[in-house]
Order: structure tokens, then sequence, then C-alpha cells
């Protein structure tokens, strides 16, 4: 059974994440544009046959940098996001029990 200072550490967990949670959503937008766009300028740059083209683009260092931004920026979302729901778990498992017991079925 969750004790309440779980619950309240819970409320200000996803409190204080909030911000971080809609900072990381617009970065990852920001970087699949900019991935595009320096793809897309690498690719007009290049010479070569389209395939070879593409590859140019794909495999320059500053694409690679960008693509790496993106990973690590998906892999902090997504981690806060999971301890995100972790947390509202929590709340909703403590609101069932308190519910349960006010209803003498604990």
């Amino acid at each position: 059974m969750f004790k309440d200072d779980d619950v309240e550490k819970a409320v200000e967990y996803i409190r204080d994440k909030a911000s971080l949670i809609g900072q990381l959503r617009g970065n990852k937008e920001y970087l699949e544009h900019r991935i595009k766009i320096e793809r897309s300028e690498r690719y007009l740059d290049a010479e070569g046959t389209i395939s070879e083209r593409e590859a140019t683009a794909w495999t320059d260092p500053a694409v690679a940098r960008l693509c790496n931004d993106y990973r690590d920026c998906l892999t902090e979302l997504h981690t806060l996001q999971t301890l995100f729901k972790a947390a509202e778990l929590k709340i909703e498992v403590w609101r069932t029990q308190n519910s349960n017991k006010r209803a003498g079925m604990i």
C-alpha cells in the first residue's frame, strides 16, 4: 500500500518534470526539421548519381551529429515519459486503495 508521502512525491515529480517534457518534445521536433534541412543542403552540394548524393548527404558529419542529438533527445524523452507514467500510475493505485479502504474492502 502506498503512503501519502509516496504519492506526494509522485505529484511533485510530475509537476517538476512537466516543463522538461515539453522542452524535449520541442527539441525533438526541431531536430527532425534540422536533420531534413542539413541533409538536403548536403545533398544539393554533393556530386554524382542520386545514390551517391544520398550517401554523401547522410554520412556528412553535421548530419551525423544531428542524428546523434536526435537519438539522445528521444532517449531522454522516452525515459522521462516512462517515469512520468509510473508516477501517474502510483497516484492511480493510491486513489484506488483509498477508495477501497473507504468502501470497507481493505
